[in-house]
């Protein structure tokens, strides 16, 4: 008896003996360089996410095209056939175009009451107080229509043509890319297939280049006139501009979704080694379908990444 119950006592405390608990080790972290550019992972089984695949150039025939949208509809005012109605996508610069209609009724007529107040001082029944009372008038008019002709201009309108745009004319705004504006100017004629219009094109004229190049996304602003005599075409539409300019040859293509972009910037990312992926800055070309012409920064058999994309966007620039 007493040694059953021994053996069940043993038996007791070696069940509640405590078991030892599993070593925790770090988890394991990719290291990345200084300045973003190179990211080594610490085994193979991370490095799986990163699926890539072979650059290589093939035959490309594209139409140079960029996305843009119906921005303002020119109609003729009911009021003053003279004037146009510019109906506007974006009511602020609805504002911006009725203010420096406002300043230049304006500036005419502290203009007419300069020259009175010049003649009255010439004869003795006005002071030189009064004059520059006028003046002041005058140059804060002047003053005040720059600030709403900057916005106009910056939106990709000018103005000036506003005055003489054709009634029934939409006027679309597009971008393009700073790299494709030597094959742009003014003058020249693009076909435009409207979301709303699948199967149709509308025949369109760029008639103006903007100034500048957006700091940010590197685009200029095109704005491109097409007639709408029926108004089937509505402020506020889609639309892709074909330009007639024809990109043939051997190009480098990449899938639109290994490329990023920051800060207006294109970068892809290569893998180097079994286990070390790098960023590679590139100049982008065309897109057809979903591949885009890669014009500079990749060389035949890079071997680029098309999946988790975002993820090494994120290690590499610190997002």
């Amino acid at each position: 008896m007493r040694f059953s119950l021994l053996i069940v006592l043993t038996l007791l405390m070696a069940a509640c003996k405590e078991k030892p608990k599993p070593v925790v080790t770090s988890i394991p972290r990719p290291t990345i360089s200084a300045d973003g550019g190179r990211i080594t992972f610490p085994d193979s089984v991370m490095m799986r996410a990163f699926t890539t695949q072979q650059a290589h150039s093939g035959d490309i025939h594209t139409d140079f095209a960029a996305p843009g949208h119906v921005a303002a509809m020119v109609l003729r005012s009911v009021e003053n056939p003279a004037e146009r109605l510019v109906l506007f996508d974006d009511s602020g610069l609805s504002d911006n175009y009725t203010a420096i209609l406002q300043h230049r009724i304006n500036i005419q007529t502290e203009r007419g009451n300069l020259e009175r107040v010049k003649d009255l001082q010439a004869h003795g029944a006005a002071s030189g107080k009064e004059v520059i009372e006028a003046q002041t008038q005058l140059a804060n008019e002047e003053a005040a229509i720059i600030s709403d002709e900057a916005t106009l201009k910056l939106a990709g309108f000018d103005p000036e043509a506003l005055r003489t745009a054709r009634p029934n004319t939409i006027l679309v705004v597009c971008e393009i890319p700073e790299n494709q504006f030597g094959s742009i100017r003014k003058g020249i004629a693009c076909t435009l297939n409207f979301t709303a219009f699948p199967n149709e094109r509308f025949a369109g004229r760029i008639d103006n280049v903007n100034d500048y190049v957006d700091n940010t996304t590197r685009q200029i602003k095109l704005r491109i006139s097409v007639a709408n005599p029926d108004g089937r075409l509505k402020a506020g539409m889609f639309a892709t501009a074909e330009f007639g300019i024809k990109e043939e040859g051997k190009f480098i293509t990449v899938s639109r979704d290994a490329i990023v972009t920051v800060q207006g910037r294109d970068y892809v990312f290569i893998q180097t080694a079994p286990q070390v992926i790098e960023r590679r800055a590139v100049q982008l070309g065309q897109q057809r379908a979903d591949r885009v012409v890669v014009q500079n920064g990749l060389a035949q058999n890079d071997r680029v990444v098309t999946a988790n994309v975002l993820q090494l966007k994120g290690l590499s620039f610190g997002y």
